[in-house]
Parts: C-alpha cells; structure tokens; sequence
C-alpha cells in the first residue's frame, strides 16, 4: 500500500511539473519588429518648420499611403509634415490609412493618422433653400468645434470669409462680384485661404484651395464635375460628407488642372441658384 502511495505521489508531482513547462513556453514575448504598425500616434500637428515622423519600428518593405496626396518615403515609412502644397506634398484635415507590405513575408500591415487642419467638403449649395454659408471642418469631424484663430490670412475685398471661424458667406461673395470677376473660360474660381490656429501647432501657417463655380439649374452642371465630386468623396476618409446627386449637363474639357479622380483636394463648391 505504501509503495502504491509513494507511485501516486510521483505521477502527480510529474504531472503538475509537465503542466507548468507547458504553460511557461506557452507565453509568447514580443518581438521587435513583428509589432504592428504605428506611428506612436494618430494626429499630427503643423509646425512652423517641416518635420518628419517615423514608425516605431523599423521594418524592411514597402510603405504607401491612401489618398496619395501625402509625402512619404516609401522604403521607410517617414512621412514630412509640412505647409500644404500641390500634389506630393502632404496636406492637412484629411485622415490617411499607411499600408506595409513586408519585403521578407508578403506580410500587409496597416494604420491610419490624421495631420490637423481644415477641410471644406465637395458640396452642392441650393441658394433657393437658403444654403448660403460653407462651413469648414476641423480634423476631419464635424463635431469639433473650430479653435480660435485668424482664417483669412491672405485677405481679399470680395472673398467673404469670417476670420473668427473660416465660415464662407456665398450670398456676400455675390454681394461683392467674386464671381464677375473670372479669369478664364472656365468659370471656375480658386480661393486660397490661409489660415493659423490656436491648437497644437501654436499658430502655424497653414492653408487649404478651395474651388468654387456658380451655376443657375442643376441641370447646367457638367457631368464631369459632379463625378470629380464623388470621387473626391470616396477619399475622405472617415469623414461622412453630403450627397452628390449626378449631373448630365454637357462635359466640361476645361476644368482646372489640379482637379483629379484620384485626389481628394481641391474640394470643389458647387453653387445652384434656382
């Protein structure tokens, strides 16, 4: 019966040994490089000078990002954050999702940042309804309240902009001729609005184009524009903006050159009188 006790007790001792090996080599470490990506954060702020930012880890791939509007380096991942410009250098007030792709596993990797700022969304404005006023968001969502600051840095006598709050009165535009002073053939009207807030940049320059043009009917819009607008609408991302109705008014060939199926800015205004 001893013998017996004595065997029973060295099976369970076994036993329990064999359970806490197992548990032990269980536990995963992590390890540097295998990390998800990331930046060490999600928004980013302006500064009076350019800076870059990095991900954490450094990892041997490919890096892109989505909308391409956004000045990366595409075998490190560093991104400049800079004053706004044309296209390949990055621009404020829009979400962007970084992609990796590893050189050594295929493996895909993913997050998203947002460089702080203001964006005006593509919008149709019914001057019949009283739709008069084109609001900026900050961040990327329209819940946030606009900081303080001065919107309309580089003033212009018939450009109604409210320098408290980016806020653009299209009626007062009208009011003061903006739209019987064009330039072109096109129509189209470019307004530059350089603005500096009171948040995390400590008043950094900043600025956005926006791209404005007036038409009497819905009809008379060109089909080729509400198209840019929807497009430009797929590429906001995390950012819900109003409905694009589709145009067939005839097909406008001289539309800006900076306007593109595959750009999210300038955002474009349309204004409908009737």
């Amino acid at each position: 019966m001893k013998r017996l006790l004595v065997l029973f007790f060295v099976a369970c001792y076994l036993l329990l040994f064999s359970h806490c090996s197992k548990k032990d080599t269980a536990i995963v470490h992590p390890i540097a490089g295998n990390t998800r990506l990331s930046y060490g954060d999600s928004i980013f702020y302006l500064r009076n000078s350019a800076y870059s930012i990095s991900p954490t880890q450094t990892k041997a791939g490919t890096y892109s990002a989505y909308p391409d509007n956004l000045k990366i380096d595409p075998a490190t991942g560093a991104i400049t954050v800079d004053v706004p410009g044309n296209d390949g250098n990055s621009q404020t007030g829009l979400w962007y999702k970084i992609k990796f792709r590893s050189a050594a596993s295929g493996e895909t990797d993913s997050t998203m940042i947002l460089l702080s700022g203001l964006t005006y969304i593509d919008k149709f404005y019914q001057l019949a309804q009283n739709d008069s006023i084109i609001s900026p968001i900050y961040n990327a969502d329209p819940a946030k309240a606009i900081p303080s600051g001065n919107y309309d840095l580089q003033h212009s006598n018939d450009f109604a902009i409210n320098p408290a709050n980016g806020q653009i009165n299209i009626r007062e535009c009208m009011r003061r001729g903006y739209f019987t002073k064009q330039a072109g053939s096109t129509g189209w009207k470019k307004a530059t609005i350089k603005y500096a807030i009171n948040d995390k940049s400590v008043g950094a320059l900043n600025s956005i184009d926006i791209l404005l043009y007036y038409y009497h009917t819905i009809s008379e819009v060109p089909s080729n524009v509400s198209q840019l607008m929807q497009a430009h609408q797929t590429m906001t991302l995390g950012l819900r903006t109003g409905y694009i109705p589709s145009t067939d008014g005839t097909f406008d060939s001289s539309l800006p050159s900076d306007l593109s199926l595959s750009k999210p800015r300038p955002p474009c205004v349309v204004i409908v009188g009737n």
